[in-house]
C-alpha cells in the first residue's frame, strides 16, 4: 500500500478512515499524519503526554509501544527475533525512553546498538505489579548489568541524558558506570539519585568532572555520600568547567564534606544550582559561604533546608549575601536560625532576583532599540535613493 499520489490535502481524510490496530510494519513508514497516531495513542493510553514526547504523537506511540514490549519482555516466552525486529521498525523514532522494569536483564549494547537515535534513557530495574510475592532479588542493577550498559555508553552517538535512579547501584556499580563514561562525550544529564552511592563511588565521579568534561548536570541525592564524598567533588569543582547544576540532597556530607564542597566553588564559574538540603550542614558550612559567595558570580540557586544551621551560621550567610548580587535564590527552611534572619536572607535573594530581571529588561528594550534604529536607518536609505 502507499499513499503517494493522493493530493496532500486529502492524506488527513483517507487516514481517518483507517482502523487503529493496523500493523506497524505498514503504518510506520507509511503514515506520518499526526491526527492518525493520535487516535492509536488515545484508544491504546488513557495518559498521553505528548510534551513528553517531543510533541510528537508518531514518536509518543512508538516510544511507549517499545517500553512496554522491553518493560514486559521474557526471554522464556519470547525470543530475541521479535525484540530485532520491533527494534529495526521502532529505530526512527524513538528517541526518549523511560523504563520502570527490567526484569529480562538484557544485553542494553543490543538496545543501543539498533536504537540509535536514543538521546534520552530513563532506566529503573524495579517491578511494577509485585503484589505479596516480593523478591529483593528482583529489584536493582546487576553488575553484568551495568558492565553492559557500561559497554554500550563508549561506542554511544547519541545519548545525552541517563537517568538510573532506584537501581541499589553501589560503590562497585558506580566505578564500572565510570568507566563507561570515560571515555563518552555525549552524555550532559546524568541522575544517580535513590540509590546506595558512597564515596569510593563518587571519586570515580569526581574523575568525569576533568577540565574536559561535557557533563552540565549531576543528581546524587537520597545516596551515602560522606565527607570525603564531598572532598572529591570539591576539588573537581575547582578545575570543571561545565557542570551547572549537582543536586547532593539527602545525604550524609556533614559540616565537613559541605565545607570542602563549597570551597571547590570558590574557583567554580559555572555551578548555578546547588542543593545541600538535609546533610547536617552546620557552622563549617556557613563560614564556608561566607567566604565564597562575595567572590562567587555564577551560583543562582542555593538549597541549605533541613540542615543544623544555627543563629550565628545564618547571619553569616546574610552577610556573605549581602557582598553577592548573582545568588537569586536561597531555601534556609527547617533549619535553627531566627525567622527574622531567614526573612531577610529571602529578601536579599530577592533583591539580587529583581535586578536580575530588570538587567533582563534593559538588555532587551536595547535590542528593540537597535532593531528600530537599523529599521530607520535602511528606510531612509530607500527614501533617500
Amino acid at each position: 500500500p502507499t499513499l503517494r499520489g493522493i493530493p496532500t490535502r486529502f492524506v488527513e481524510r483517507v487516514t481517518s478512515l483507517l482502523p487503529t490496530r493496523l500493523p506497524l510494519e505498514i503504518t510506520g513508514q507509511l503514515i506520518d499524519d499526526e491526527g492518525y497516531w493520535q487516535r492509536c495513542a488515545t484508544r491504546r493510553w488513557e495518559n498521553c503526554q505528548i510534551v513528553d514526547h517531543g510533541t510528537s504523537w508518531k514518536r509518543l506511540y512508538f516510544e511507549r509501544n517499545l517500553q512496554e514490549f522491553l518493560e514486559s519482555f521474557d526471554p522464556a516466552a519470547q525470543t530475541n527475533e521479535e525484540l530485532l525486529k520491533l527494534l529495526a521498525l521502532s529505530k526512527d523514532y524513538v528517541f526518549s525512553l523511560r523504563i520502570q522494569q527490567f526484569l529480562s536483564h538484557l544485553d542494553l549494547e543490543m538496545v543501543f546498538q539498533n536504537v540509535p537515535t536514543l538521546s534520552n534513557l530513563e532506566l529503573s530495574y524495579g517491578v511494577l505489579s509485585i503484589g505479596m510475592d516480593y523478591d529483593r532479588s528482583l529489584f536493582g542493577m546487576k553488575i553484568a548489568d551495568v558492565a553492559s550498559l557500561a559497554k554500550a555508553l563508549r561506542v554511544t552517538e547519541t545519548l545525552s541524558i541517563m537517568s538510573l535512579p532506584s537501581n541499589q547501584l553501589d560503590d562497585n556499580g558506580v566505578r564500572i558506570l565510570a568507566s563507561g563514561m570515560s571515555g563518552n562525550s555525549t552524555i550532559t544529564c546524568l541522575d544517580l539519585s535513590h540509590n546506595k552511592v558512597a564515596d569510593r563511588g563518587v571519586k570515580a565521579l569526581a574523575k568525569l568532572l576533568s577540565p574536559t568534561s561535557v557533563l552540565v548536570s549531576l543528581n546524587l541525592a537520597d545516596n551515602h555520600v560522606h565527607a570525603d564524598g564531598g572532598k572529591y567533588l570539591g576539588r573537581a569543582l575547582k578545575v570543571n568547567s561545565s557542570l551547572q547544576s549537582l543536586n547532593m540532597r539527602l545525604n550524609r556530607l556533614g559540616d565537613e564534606g559541605g565545607h570542602f564542597l563549597i570551597e571547590g566553588c570558590r574557583q567554580n564559574a559555572t555551578l548555578a544550582q546547588l542543593n545541600l538540603s538535609c546533610n547536617a550542614c552546620e557552622a563549617e558550612v556557613a563560614q564556608a559561604l561566607y567566604a565564597m559567595l562575595p567572590k562567587n558570580a555564577s551560583l543562582t540557586s542555593l538549597d541549605l533546608s533541613g540542615n543544623a544551621l544555627d543563629e550565628q551560621a545564618a547571619r553569616l550567610v546574610r552577610a556573605a549575601l549581602e557582598s553577592n548580587s548573582t545568588l537569586r535564590h536561597v531555601d534556609m527552611r527547617l533549619n535553627h536560625a531566627e525567622p527574622e534572619t531567614v526573612a531577610a536572607i529571602d529578601e536579599l535573594a530577592k533583591r539580587n532576583e529583581l535586578a536580575h530581571v530588570r538587567a533582563l529588561r534593559r538588555a532587551l528594550d536595547g535590542g528593540r532599540a537597535d532593531t528600530s534604529r537599523v529599521g530607520t536607518a535602511a528606510s531612509a536609505a530607500v527614501g533617500g535613493s
